[in-house]
């Protein structure tokens, strides 16, 4: 990446520079996406006061979802799933992993202790099985948000394989303090349990 980097920096086009390696232009696009997005999550954890070591220690070999605000209407998530565990669901459901269905579930859990089962609302969002990262847009500023990675059984049971932490997105002006603001919300997929649905694209 380094050397794409510098190719572009001196003002290359990503055309020019896929020419020059010797690699398709679709190849590069994608690895260019992949390196933004991982820029973006490291800028986010140094922000907090999370150093590289601690990246390391928390992103590989650990069963992880964290979820990150990126503006203040949108979440940044990524994961990580261990063999272990995905070995534990298959049993558990007596279904191969590939062809599980995968969601994100995301609760608005703002001015809620959040013990599992009390939350705002909620949104569902079916994503690709083999996807880590994933961005929501139109979420509320000023609020918190919890996200769970799960599947579903045969009658529609949601299950939880993992949990994040609590994300807060900053607000988009100064505001009285407790305000509370709701943001009118698209559908482009995905289900609401109050009827409403926040838009998502992947992050690749």
């Amino acid at each position: 990446m380094t050397t794409i980097m510098k190719l572009l920096e001196s003002g290359k086009t990503q055309r020019e520079v896929a020419e020059q390696l010797g690699v398709p232009i679709g190849r590069l696009k994608y690895h260019l996406t992949k390196f933004r997005s991982s820029e973006t999550a490291k800028t986010s954890h140094r922000q907090n006061g999370w150093t590289e070591d601690t990246l390391i220690d928390e992103r590989y070999g650990a069963d992880q979802l964290t979820a990150l605000p990126r503006n203040p209407n949108s979440l940044y998530l990524y994961w990580e799933l261990t063999p272990e565990r995905i070995r534990m669901v298959e049993e558990h459901l007596n279904c191969g992993w590939n062809v599980l269905p995968k969601i994100l579930r995301v609760y608005d859990v703002s001015f809620v202790h959040f013990t599992g089962d009390n939350f705002n609302r909620y949104w569902d969002f079916g994503i690709y099985g083999d996807s880590s990262n994933w961005i929501i847009n139109g979420v509320a500023q000023s609020c918190s948000y919890i996200v769970d990675y799960g599947t579903t059984t045969i009658d529609g049971r949601f299950i939880t394989i993992l949990r994040s932490n609590i994300a807060k997105t900053p607000p988009r002006e100064p505001q009285t303090d407790g305000e509370y603001r709701w943001v009118p919300m698209e559908l482009l997929h995905g289900r609401s349990e109050t009827g409403q649905s926040v838009e998502y694209i992947q992050a690749e």
